[in-house]
């Protein structure tokens, strides 16, 4: 029975490498959740379950698609553009998928500045809003070279956040609670769990 399990689950995982190849081969996207980016982290983890460096390779060539397509102007929503990108390449170095001494993610941080301090954004959303910018920068914080940056940056998300905490829509509430659960866990941010249960359990 169990055999049997196995063997089904292989055949669904074949059939859904073959959908995700020719996705990856057609999309345009760079991004974590519809693009290159979430096809990547799908691969060498597939790499890893069949242990065929074949797919890693495959990851690694949309990689190398993805660096060519980011530029000074490319879109940094966590969706399609920079943020998810960034969250994705941490997620992979840390999960030793990535192996490299350098910061490759370090040359996006000026565009995710410029997201957080200076472009319009539209609301405190994850896919589209504030609190992806702010994914970015969590992530970030577990680099010397971008820490204090980082910082910076998610003080001045949680900044937004308390001064327009009345004004958040149901549909963004999950993902603001979430964005400051995760971060009242970094010293230096404990009043986010404060925060979170403000106007009178806005999160509850």
């Amino acid at each position: 029975m169990l055999q049997d399990q196995s063997t089904t689950i292989k055949q669904q995982l074949s059939q859904i490498v073959d959908m995700l190849i020719l996705n990856g081969t057609l999309t345009e996207c760079p991004g974590l959740i519809h693009g290159k980016m979430g096809l990547a982290v799908f691969f060498f983890h597939y790499s890893r379950y069949t242990e065929n460096i074949l797919f890693s390779d495959y990851a690694l060539n949309l990689m190398e698609e993805i660096q060519s397509q980011i530029h000074a102007n490319s879109l940094a929503d966590y969706e399609k553009g920079i943020a998810g990108i960034g969250v994705g390449i941490d997620y992979l170095i840390r999960n030793n998928f990535l192996l490299t001494e350098d910061d490759i993610c370090e040359y996006l941080d000026q565009r995710m500045v410029r997201a957080v301090w200076h472009d319009p954004w539209l609301d405190f959303s994850l896919y589209g809003g504030l609190t992806g910018y702010g994914r970015y920068w969590i992530s970030r914080l577990h680099y010397k070279s971008s820490s204090i940056l980082a910082r910076r940056c998610l003080s001045y998300i949680l900044e937004r956040i308390e001064e327009r905490l009345l004004d958040i829509s149901i549909e963004e509430q999950i993902d603001v609670y979430c964005f400051l659960y995760d971060l009242q866990k970094i010293s230096g941010f404990e009043r986010c769990l404060v925060l979170s249960k403000k106007k009178n359990g806005i999160f509850n």
